[in-house]
């Protein structure tokens, strides 16, 4: 099995290491049902969460958690930066730590990866183009040591399927899917993850629509109607709730990544 494949059957998605080029700006991260790792090599990275600024060399983050918007991070000029994105039962095997106590602000990784310090200076000593192979590689090593602790299977599995389903599966469908009454299965979510399945499918329609529009769309409108929005102000209102921001600011912050895309009208 080939590196690619072996990462993607161990949960192990997003693999970049890269450094800004330009002055410093925000990064707003984008609503997701993955987890991640993020690592600064040479510098602590800055992370802004619910209110709070904080530094830290790596930090690992969980799912979100309804009444806070996505985290952000400062991009400084020529700061290489490490980021993984991983299935969430991938990061409780990494951790040991169960997923409910994770958020999107994440925590300090040296408190739960006692690797991680190696692991950055390792990266910092390889020339970049070697850096995501060499990442890879190390979480491979790391996850095949780890013990298997998982959370519910139901839980992971209604994860799945709102992802799938791009959070437009209903929670009757989704309750069924795991033979459980959708009561039991908000419970099981809400102690395992730390969401329920309602939120969960927010955070997915959001993620979708996002994609759609750096994907290239002719409108707001469009996006909102082909990722199961009610119409463009629902749209509008879940930007602002879960982002902190507005679809056409959004645009404008990440206009430069877009670059060559038909982006949507407002």
């Amino acid at each position: 099995m080939d590196l690619d494949r072996a990462c993607r059957a161990a949960g192990i998605g997003v693999v970049n290491v890269s450094a800004h080029d330009g002055r410093p700006r925000v990064h707003r991260a984008v609503p997701s049902l993955s987890t991640r790792l993020v690592v600064g090599l040479g510098a602590p990275i800055t992370v802004h969460y619910d209110g709070q600024t904080r530094c830290s060399p790596a930090v690992t983050t969980g799912l979100m958690r309804p009444g806070v918007a996505t985290p952000s991070m400062t991009l400084r000029a020529h700061q290489p930066i490490a980021y993984v994105e991983l299935a969430p039962s991938t990061l409780r095997r990494l951790t040991g730590v169960p997923l409910s106590e994770f958020d999107a602000g994440g925590v300090s990784a040296d408190a739960t990866l006692p690797w991680i310090d190696t692991l950055a200076e390792e990266l910092v000593d390889h020339p970049g183009g070697d850096r995501e192979r060499l990442l890879r590689v190390r979480l491979l090593e790391q996850l095949s040591r780890a013990d298997y602790r998982t959370e519910s299977e139901d839980a992971l599995r209604a994860l799945h399927l709102i992802g799938a389903g791009a959070g437009t599966v209903p929670v009757a469908e989704l309750a069924r899917a795991a033979h459980l009454s959708p009561r039991r299965l908000r419970f099981l979510m809400r102690q395992s993850l730390g969401i329920t399945p309602k939120f969960a499918s927010r955070v997915a329609r959001l993620a979708s629509a996002v994609r759609r529009a750096r994907a290239g769309a002719d409108s707001w409108t469009q996006v909102a109607a082909e990722s199961g929005y009610h119409d463009h102000s629902h749209l509008v209102h879940d930007f602002h709730d879960l982002m902190h921001t507005t679809p056409t600011a959004w645009l404008a912050e990440e206009g430069r990544n877009l670059q060559g895309r038909r982006l949507p009208a407002p």
